[in-house]
């Protein structure tokens, strides 16, 4: 009999787990950081500065429970995790933390990408493949202080869709 409750704990125990370890998507991780208060949080924590909540609450401007909700989607995600008392960021967290940098740097540039997008979408600006390639290039390296960036902008293959 003991054996039999061993079992069936067992087997509940992974079910609540595989619920619990759903897929998740990247309009779920979106979601869950798409609110500014969100963001700072998880920004907070990836960071590593360690406030206690009544002071982040205070700095935040939000009540407790907005910031259990915040913290709870953040941690449902996969993206923090509570250690030894206090949260830290998983490694899908340092991912995704980097990603949502890299899109912070490219608004610090962002009248620069437009330069450049309309640069290359002038017709007179550049006739030839090459000529828009080299161009490209120039205006990247001038205009973008960002190595990262800059790599990103260099590797992307040149899409069109007719």
């Amino acid at each position: 009999m003991d054996n039999d409750f061993q079992v069936k704990y067992f087997v509940a125990h992974i079910q609540v787990r595989t619920i619990r370890y759903k897929m998740i998507s990247t309009i779920d991780i979106l979601s869950a950081l798409s609110d500014d208060k969100a963001l700072i949080l998880f920004s907070t924590i990836a960071l590593g500065k360690c406030y206690d909540f009544k002071t982040l609450i205070k700095r935040m401007g939000i009540t407790q429970s907005q910031y259990y909700f915040r913290l709870r989607r953040i941690t449902n995600m996969g993206l923090v995790k509570r250690e030894n008392g206090k949260y830290r960021v998983t490694t899908l967290g340092n991912v995704v933390y980097e990603a949502v940098s890299m899109v912070g740097t490219a608004l610090s540039h962002y009248w620069a990408l437009n330069a450049i997008e309309l640069v290359l979408s002038s017709s007179s600006a550049a006739d030839s493949m090459e000529d828009k390639s080299m161009l490209t290039s120039m205006l990247i390296d001038r205009l973008i202080n960002d190595n990262q960036l800059k790599k990103i902008l260099t590797n992307t293959p040149a899409a069109s869709t007719s």
